[in-house]
């Protein structure tokens, strides 16, 4: 269940290695946490992240970057391991693009099935798998689940009630939705 943060909301790749480069190329996680929170707070706080779990988010976006090989840490620090690929990362637009949605409303729509047909739900498989596919923290793709929420909701349909409804619906998922729930 998420912890009510910011997900895959926030460019998490950007802001990380924008706090390397302002530390000098090598920062702590706490070094840069508090870049973040000093320089990205109004966006954290209009994020609707109420315990602030937005670290956590942090530290699994670097997570992810170190198993792709873009960050490493040396002493302790976090050290942007290959510069071109990392700079290429945080550029990458932070929101959900058509693919990665519909791939997120596929998996929903599948666990939909599942409870309405009795069959068990495997909650942690399909966040699982959509993160694989997309490239997203677990995190993220709850986040964007209780979205999906949100719009089912919409539609007369009960939502999964492991993924209580957000309304702050990302562009792109209503009409993915609607389309999924289409005969």
């Amino acid at each position: 269940m998420s912890t009510g943060g910011t997900g895959g909301a926030l460019p998490w790749p950007a802001w990380i290695v924008e706090a390397l480069t302002a530390s000098g190329g090598s920062a702590t996680p706490l070094q840069v946490s508090r870049h973040v929170w000093a320089h990205r707070r109004a966006e954290l706080e209009g994020s609707g992240d109420l315990f602030h779990s937005w670290q956590l988010d942090l530290r699994e976006a670097a997570a992810g970057m170190a198993a792709s090989g873009l960050l490493s840490t040396v002493d302790d620090a976090w050290v942007v391991a290959d510069e071109s690929a990392a700079r290429a990362l945080a550029a990458r637009r932070s929101g959900w693009d058509a693919d990665e949605v519909a791939v997120a409303v596929a998996a929903y729509v599948s666990l939909l099935r599942d409870r309405d047909e009795g069959r068990p739900l495997h909650h942690r498989e399909a966040v699982k798998a959509v993160g694989e596919r997309t490239g997203r923290p677990v995190s993220a793709v709850e986040s964007l689940f209780a979205n999906v929420s949100a719009v089912v909701q919409e539609h007369g349909v009960e939502p999964v009630a492991a993924y209580a409804p957000r309304s702050n619906v990302p562009r792109g998922v209503r009409p993915a939705v609607r389309e999924a729930l289409s005969p």
